[in-house]
């Protein structure tokens, strides 16, 4: 019997490091819902062969970060209202329950990271671009404290869909705020070793996010 074809290492690297890029950049607003992803295009821009670019899309497609559509290939998701309500179910259903394991993994340096990432969101102000980077790696950082990496892994990518959602809010200035102190809250309660607090605050925290992105897309 023929063993199929392997990928070679070197493409499923590549590969990896591509699909991270476009996460980064659909998360960040390089590119937005709806744009068509032309691979000729993607492949001169990113500097990288057609191969393993492809595998990468298709990652995101499982992910559900890319969408393939006929006559159209391949866009980045656009989500509907509804969908992205489910979206914030399913956070408030996984992250808060972390909490008490969140506690019990974190240690000081990981408290004094999260408290210079808090504190530049602080600095930005109302850059989205750089508050959705540094809003990702806050949250993902906090919750990698727990160490349940099948569950981090759904969570990491519920983060991921949502996030050029929140970004649209979070460009108009408001209720910036409110994200910071919660961002602060988090850390106070992560210091104080305080799994209720910190789990008191994740519940505002997305409830908040829910009701800011929900509102802005009915505006729309």
């Amino acid at each position: 019997m023929t063993r199929p074809a392997r990928t070679p290492s070197s493409t499923r690297n590549g590969a990896a490091v591509i699909a991270e890029r476009l996460r980064a950049s659909i998360r960040d607003g390089g590119l937005l819902p709806g744009t068509r992803l032309v691979q000729e295009k993607l492949a001169t821009e990113l500097k990288v062969s057609r191969i393993p670019l492809r595998e990468a899309l298709h990652t995101l497609a499982a992910e559900g970060l890319i969408e393939v559509q006929p006559q159209r290939g391949m866009l980045v998701a656009q989500l509907s209202h509804g969908e992205i309500a489910e979206l914030f179910e399913l956070r408030l259903q996984m992250e808060p329950p972390l909490a008490e394991e969140i506690v019990r993994g974190c240690r000081d340096r990981d408290i004094d990271e999260l408290q210079e990432i808090a504190d530049e969101m602080c600095r930005r102000g109302a850059d989205a671009a750089v508050r959705a980077s540094l809003n990702y790696e806050f949250h993902r950082r906090v919750y990698a404290l727990s160490e349940r990496r099948l569950t981090l892994r759904f969570v990491d990518q519920l983060l991921h869909l949502v996030e050029p959602y929140s970004r649209r809010w979070v460009r108009s200035g408001h209720d910036l705020e409110r994200i910071d102190d919660e961002h602060q809250r988090m850390v106070d309660a992560l210091r104080d070793r305080d799994s209720a607090a910190l789990r008191r605050v994740i519940v505002a925290h997305v409830e908040g996010a829910r009701d800011h992105v929900m509102a802005a897309q009915q505006g729309q």
